[in-house]
């Protein structure tokens, strides 16, 4: 199963419990695979060297290093499908428009987050936009089957 999940369930799903630890988990076990491209590498990257967020990794004894590897060791990494460069779905926000080139670069039909820019298009084409609690619910249902 492909998703593609958006950055802060990546940092939540590291660092806390809860619906983002356990997706993180389903990656690790093989059960789903999670995609990203380097832009979103670069997010990640960026949002675990800001100075506020210091004091969230000196409290769960992480460095933005540790956290950047856990992502390499998680995130398949892929090229942007040229095609869908300048694909503008997301007026409030266009970063987030990213996640969505990223899903249909790898035929991806789930985006896991919890951005409200994102939860509100709901679907795109056949990519479902599902936040985290409502993935881990229905995850067993879909197990196997074709999510549209």
């Amino acid at each position: 199963m492909r998703i593609v999940p958006d950055t802060n369930l990546i940092i939540k799903g590291l660092l806390w419990r809860g619906d983002g630890r356990e997706i993180i988990n389903l990656a690790y076990q093989k059960k789903i695979e999670l995609f990203g491209s380097q832009n979103s590498f670069n997010e990640f990257k960026r949002i675990v060297y800001y100075k506020n967020f210091k004091k969230y990794l000196e409290k769960e004894i992480y460095s933005p290093e540790k956290l950047i590897l856990a992502y390499q060791s998680l995130i398949s990494i892929r090229t942007i499908n040229l095609s869908f460069h300048g694909l503008k779905i997301v007026k409030d926000d266009e970063d987030d428009d990213e996640f969505i080139r990223i899903a249909k670069t790898v035929d991806a039909k789930i985006i896991i987050s919890s951005d409200k820019h994102l939860k509100n298009l709901k679907k795109i084409d056949d990519i479902r936009i599902i936040e985290p609690e409502i993935f881990i619910q229905i995850y067993p249902k879909i197990l196997g089957k074709t999510f549209l």
